[in-house]
């Protein structure tokens, strides 16, 4: 793992025992940041919410599901193809994530943390918007 995703994960742990589960949380912004994102999941329940964000968590606590040919690469393209998903979803999704973890922080939060979390958000929107686009 490399500095930046050390540093991520670092951060998530610090929001886990400062917030416990943030997963109402993080849909809450990620439904203020997309619309869209709302009228696809208003019928989802906290089970399938944890689901999702539990997905999530290992995408930016993995760096193997950037590995081309794994099992994230079949869930993009199920995603796009049968649930309609968009790059913009997924985007927003991550931003609302890192958005309750940085609020966890408040005024301890540095340019490193913001510096680490830029970098695997980019990693991980490069590959969403291959597939999304694709």
């Amino acid at each position: 793992m490399d500095k930046s995703a050390s540093v991520v994960v670092q951060t998530l742990e610090v929001c886990a025992q400062k917030l416990g589960d943030i997963t109402p949380l993080v849909f809450e912004q990620f439904f203020r940041l997309s619309p869209d994102g709302y009228a696809l999941l208003e019928h989802s329940d906290e089970s399938m919410q944890g689901r999702m964000f539990e997905a999530v968590i290992d995408l930016l606590m993995n760096d193997e599901a950037l590995v081309p040919g794994g099992y994230w690469d079949w869930e993009l393209d199920n995603h796009f193809n049968a649930y309609r998903v968009t790059p913009q979803m997924y985007q927003a999704f991550f931003i609302a994530t890192q958005a309750v973890v940085r609020g966890a922080f408040g005024a301890a939060w540095t340019t490193q943390e913001t510096r680490a979390w830029a970098i695997k958000l980019e990693q991980l929107m490069s590959r969403v918007n291959a597939h999304g686009t694709g």
